[in-house]
């Protein structure tokens, strides 16, 4: 599955998962926490991403960025949003070992031939199998 793919899906999960629980007066802010700053792609794409969620629910959905481990780093954000304290979470696959054994093997050195061998494999089914143990943990 494309990174861009996934992104789409974790999105769209979390804007469904929300619109049964929001009226048309209700307002609810999702928290969102990287361990980067202010400026970094991955913090400046949640915060976009949050100004047109706002604009396409006007204003009854948003988005306040929790940027450089404010809440906790990767294995607390991971806890957070389990419990649903934490709505987004962007964290790097090695951290979510321990909640799907599968993803340590990324953890392994010169898993992956190159760059092409590794999108293929994340990209194809083992990457959309893991990606579905993601979303059900």
């Amino acid at each position: 599955m494309k990174r861009r793919d996934f992104v789409k899906v974790c999105a769209s999960s979390a804007v469904v998962s929300a619109a049964g629980r929001v009226s048309a007066q209700d307002k609810v802010v999702w928290k969102a926490s990287d361990v980067h700053p202010l400026g970094y792609p991955t913090v400046e794409a949640i915060q976009r991403m949050g100004k047109k969620l706002e604009k396409e629910t006007n204003g009854r959905i948003s988005i306040q960025m929790y940027p450089l481990m404010q809440l906790g780093g990767e294995k607390e954000m991971i806890e957070q949003a389990q419990v649903g304290a934490l709505q987004i979470a962007r964290i790097s696959v090695g951290a979510m070992g321990p909640v799907v054994d599968e993803l340590n093997v990324f953890n392994l050195p010169f898993i992956f031939r190159d760059e092409a061998h590794m999108r293929k494999v994340i990209d194809g089914p083992i990457g959309q199998g893991l990606l579905e143990k993601i979303t059900a943990n």
